[in-house]
């Protein structure tokens, strides 16, 4: 792995960083340096959570060498340890400041991501670097208790509460063991069912060097004191964080509905009732006294009249209180800084005793809720003070179920909350980091604390694999917009449904449509149903459908801020397309919406010294384009990939919401006044990236919702999301070269994909296949899910060997990799059984309903279809040729070769080209009869040259005479590209990887 120096640090990366890689760790390094807080976005497929990992890791190692290095040099009293190797050297970040640095002050990396899932990939990406820090991943019981008893509640307090109650009375056979089995591997304790995961993972943290976990457990004041999470001196990264701010504000806001006053009256009542009728037992258990249950019911029935004595407006629009209120109104239950902590007590102690009982079932969830916000109030109070006066209390009318009450809403509007709340305990630096946090100046005003460091990164891809244009109107000139006064107006809904049908057709595979809001989307599908002659189903076949090679492609409606927009990563072809069909602003008249711009509008006008404010407006918009910017990152999801981006509204012709949009998009964009112009560029640009663009992985990813489709009677668009548990190994066989040895890479581990590079090589030396099998089976039969990359080896299997490695995957696996007889002929039987001249099959007549998804040549031509074909004997012959000269000359001087001959098929420059590859075949005598093969990729017009070429360095006429008497210049034009085409394919399976070198 290459070691890259920056900023004096040196970094250990896996391979060779892109510029904006190495611009993205120099910025991670500058704020562990410094000190100081950094906002960095980088698009997704740049590589972000490995650089920085790697860049994060990297300064941990050398500010630990630079104290070892101080430590020395202490010991040898000014003496140089190395004579060679100057102290100095050793690095400079020995002391942080005035402040001697010893060992116990090396920062712990608390790295923090939106869900368990995102944190599992982070951890699969650590596994591919050369760090191997201490690490634990903190979770919650529901995620780590492995004791059926307490897991088969669905309720997770009760969970905690049966926990609890198990831990303290020894009865929990998996904690009893925590103190008998020590280890750091937590996924061999899940397995092993001996232990509890959930306490080790908590006992690990103390000596770990990277803790993992969600960043909710950071924000919430609750979870932070639960979890005992040491923040002083630690470097905090917030992964995914474009829902940090929502985060920051829910962390601290809730709302109290009757449902949660009344669950919880009852609960205490019921258990008053059980001890009042059976005194004797509730003596013999001491567990309440009645003068404590009745205090309790007192507390929640006042608090109860409290909230639901306020007389609500004629209007309906509720009342606001301040953020202070909420004392007044507690203190009229009772509860202040004197009584708080006993009733606390006393109702988590009720909660634990009914969750732990048996029988029949008692909601103790309201009663856990008051708790829980007992405990928030008295511990905003400690932080916030006169600040309070900003977290507004909203109350309004409810009806819920059967219960008819007043909900108490206390909402927090300041997510520079919980980050000062941070800063405050110290932390060392804090990293906010996400592939969509534009525009960062709104997001950072927002977060209210300093961040010096910033960066936006563009993307690794080129020009021609982003797409980007603004539709203004649609096929029949209507102005298309969503807009509160047009979003429903037949004619502009009747118009976006001709855009999308457009836009399907021209879109290969996938073309993902995102709608502002759920109302939005129902009603416009509605009217697609019964004005257009839409029909809506729900299909959970999606990945048979996809695979189905009848099936054209198809279109996913999904809601900007939902699930689809953030959590599922359509690569390649399950989202060839992104069509945004308006600006998603929140509901205008939503009262924490209306209290949230207020709120803003008046921090504003008091102007604090130092502290800059959005106004409402500002953040109204602000929270449109941030929505946009998430739905628009589903299009590229790596560097091969490529797709096209609509958007479907116009006004994103406007400069303000198009300097929102992310950097790496903005110079892309293109606004279209006509639709006929924007589909044939569309056009044009798919069947270009198809050619040029490398194919690449496919993702399969679950998802458990319905999805909606959409089916037109003239064209199917027809494919949708199944609930599948299948990964993306599934179609590993499939995968060849480049493309299969990325996914070996991203399926093991870093020892495991090392011991099979290792093995490859050995069997490319020695051809021994049992040597080969000993080294690669015994990482990949241990899982199912791995089975299929043992299949996939199958291709870099020789000839001889092939019948034999398929029988032992049938033995080890239960399935073979489809071995057929001609699959054990060698290099010249193949040959020998290719002596037959190309056939061209008669053009095909373009079939719209099938054709129109697939972005080929005919988005243009629009007529028959002519591909060069090229016979089974020349395209076996390149192959060999290829391999041939690769084992003769090797993989670097053929590389060169490859250039030359590529650079020579776009610019026709015969004698640059055999320039290049005459002085590389004829260092050999034996290596010239490989420059007579190469005449096949020889353009007709240069073909007599090389035969004199070819003759000069042999004496050998009949080479040029066989090359004049080749066929007509379309079918030699048709093997050079087909024949480049193949050269192009083998180079890119030889090169990183040099499986097959």
């Amino acid at each position: 792995m290459p070691l890259i120096k920056l900023r004096g640090v040196t970094v250990d990366f896996p391979f060779t960083p892109y510029p904006c890689q190495e611009d993205y760790m120099s910025k991670v390094i500058e704020c562990l340096q410094n000190k100081v807080n950094g906002v960095l976005e980088s698009p997704t497929g740049t590589g972000k959570t490995l650089c920085l990992l790697c860049s994060a890791l990297g300064w941990r190692e050398h500010f630990k060498d630079t104290i070892s290095a101080r430590k020395i040099a202490e010991r040898m009293g000014g003496a140089e340890l190395f004579p060679d190797r100057q102290m100095s050297s050793w690095g400079t970040a020995a002391t942080d400041g005035d402040t001697p640095t010893y060992y116990t002050d090396i920062p712990k990396i608390i790295y923090a991501s939106r869900t368990h899932s995102q944190l599992t990939q982070v951890i699969s990406e650590l596994k591919n670097t050369s760090y191997r820090p201490k690490m634990c991943v903190l979770g919650s019981r529901e995620q780590l208790c492995i004791n059926q008893e307490v897991m088969r509640h669905e309720s997770n307090h009760i969970k905690v509460h049966m926990c609890r109650a198990k831990v303290s009375s020894r009865s929990c056979v998996f904690y009893n063991n925590f103190d008998v089995f020590v280890t750091s591997d937590i996924d061999q304790i899940v397995c092993s069912c001996r232990v509890c995961p959930y306490y080790l993972s908590r006992a690990l943290k103390q000596h770990a060097d990277v803790i993992f976990m969600p960043y909710n457990y950071l924000l919430d004041p609750k979870s932070r004191r639960a979890h005992n999470i040491e923040l002083k001196g630690a470097v905090v990264i917030f992964d995914e964080a474009h829902n940090v701010e929502k985060m920051c504000e829910e962390s601290i806001s809730f709302d109290l509905t009757p449902y949660d006053l009344i669950s919880a009256i009852e609960a205490v009542d019921r258990l008053l009732r059980e001890q009042a009728s059976d005194i004797s037992k509730a003596d013999s258990k001491n567990i309440f006294l009645n003068a404590q249950l009745n205090n309790l019911t007192e507390v929640l029935m006042d608090l109860e009249s409290s909230i639901n004595g306020f007389e609500m407006p004629a209007n309906s629009q509720g009342i606001t209180k301040p953020g202070s209120f909420i004392y007044e109104l507690f203190q009229t239950a009772h509860v202040n800084s004197d009584t708080k902590t006993a009733v606390v007590e006393a109702m988590e102690q009720i909660t634990g005793y009914l969750a732990g009982r048996p029988g029949v079932f008692l909601n103790t969830s309201g009663l856990q809720k008051v708790a829980d916000i007992i405990q928030v109030r008295s511990m905003l109070k400690r932080s916030v003070g006169c600040f309070l006066y900003f977290f507004p209390i909203f109350i309004i009318e409810s009806v819920f179920a059967y219960f008819i009450g007043n909900v108490l809403s206390y909402w927090c509007f300041s997510p520079g909350f919980s980050m000062q709340e941070l800063l405050r305990q110290g932390v060392r630096s804090i990293i906010l980091t996400s592939g969509t946090l534009s525009p960062l100046s709104s997001f950072t005003c927002e977060m209210q604390i300093p961040f010096p460091v910033s960066l936006e990164n563009p993307h690794v891809i080129q020009r021609d694999q982003i797409f980007v244009s603004i539709i203004e109107k649609g096929p029949d000139g209507v102005q298309l917009s969503t807009a509160f006064d047009r979003r429903f107006v037949p004619e502009n809904m009747s118009s976006m449904g001709n855009t999308l049908v457009n836009l399907a057709r021209v879109v290969p595979h996938g073309l993902l449509v995102f709608f502002p809001s759920y109302p939005v989307m129902d009603k416009t599908l509605e009217f697609w149903r019964v004005s257009l002659y839409f029909s809506l189903s729900v299909i959970d076949g999606y990945y048979d459908k996809v695979n189905d090679p009848n099936s054209s492609g198809g279109s996913f409606f999904a809601v900007c801020r939902g699930k689809a927009s953030e959590g599922l990563d359509f690569a390649d072809r399950y989202g060839r397309g992104v069509a945004i069909t308006g600006l998603p602003f929140p509901p205008r008249m939503d009262p924490r919406v209306v209290l949230k711009m207020q709120y803003l509008d008046e921090m504003c006008k008091n102007k604090i010294s130092g502290v800059k404010y959005l106004s409402g407006q500002e953040w109204y918009r602000q929270q449109a384009s941030r929505a946009v910017n998430q739905a628009i990152g589903r299009v590229i999801r790596h560097r091969e990939d490529y797709g096209a981006i609509f958007l479907c509204d116009h006004r994103f012709k406007g400069t303000e919401a198009r300097n929102q949009l992310p950097s790496w998009v903005r110079p892309y964009v293109k606004i279209y006044d006509g639709f006929g112009t924007m589909v044939r560029d569309a056009a044009h640009f798919f069947r270009t990236a198809q050619k040029t663009v490398n194919p690449f992985l496919v993702h399969v990813f679950l998802f458990h919702e319905p999805v909606f489709t959409l089916i037109r009677a003239d064209m199917h668009i027809s494919w949708s999301i199944c609930v599948s548990e299948t990964s993306s190994l599934a179609s590993c066989t499939a995968k060849t070269g480049k493309a299969f040895m990325m996914e070996l890479r991203r399926c093991l581990s870093h020892e495991n994909f090392k011991l099979i590079m290792e093995g490859l090589q050995s069997y490319k030396t020695t051809d021994d296949l049992s040597d080969l099998l000993a080294n690669v089976t015994e990482p990949l039969i241990q899982d199912h899910n791995t089975h299929c990359l043992l299949r996939g080896l199958y291709q870099f299997i020789r000839p001889h060997h092939k019948k034999e490695f398929d029988e032992r995957c049938l033995e080890l696996t239960g399935e073979g990799c489809g071995y057929k007889q001609e699959h054990s002929l060698s290099r010249e039987e193949r040959e020998a059984l290719g002596e037959m001249s190309p056939v061209n099959p008669p053009s095909e007549q373009l079939n719209s309903s099938q054709q129109l998804n697939q972005g080929g040549s005919h988005l243009v031509n629009g007529g028959d279809i002519q591909k060069p074909q090229t016979s089974i004997k020349e395209g076996l012959s390149c192959s060999s040729l290829l391999s041939d000269i690769k084992q003769a000359i090797g993989a670097e001087k053929t590389r060169q070769m490859f250039l030359a001959l590529q650079a020579y098929k776009t610019s026709n420059n015969y004698e640059q080209m055999v320039s290049t590859v005459v002085s590389l075949l004829t260092e050999r005598d034996e290596d010239i009869a490989l420059l007579e093969r190469l005449s096949v990729l020889i353009r007709p017009q240069h073909r007599k040259q090389f035969g004199e070429l070819l003759k000069s360095l042999t004496g050998n006429d009949s080479v040029a005479n066989q090359d004049s008497d080749m066929g007509s210049s379309q079918l030699n034009q048709g093997i050079l590209c087909n024949n480049c085409i193949l050269l192009q394919g083998w180079m890119l399976s030889a090169g990183k990887t040099q499986i097959s070198s």
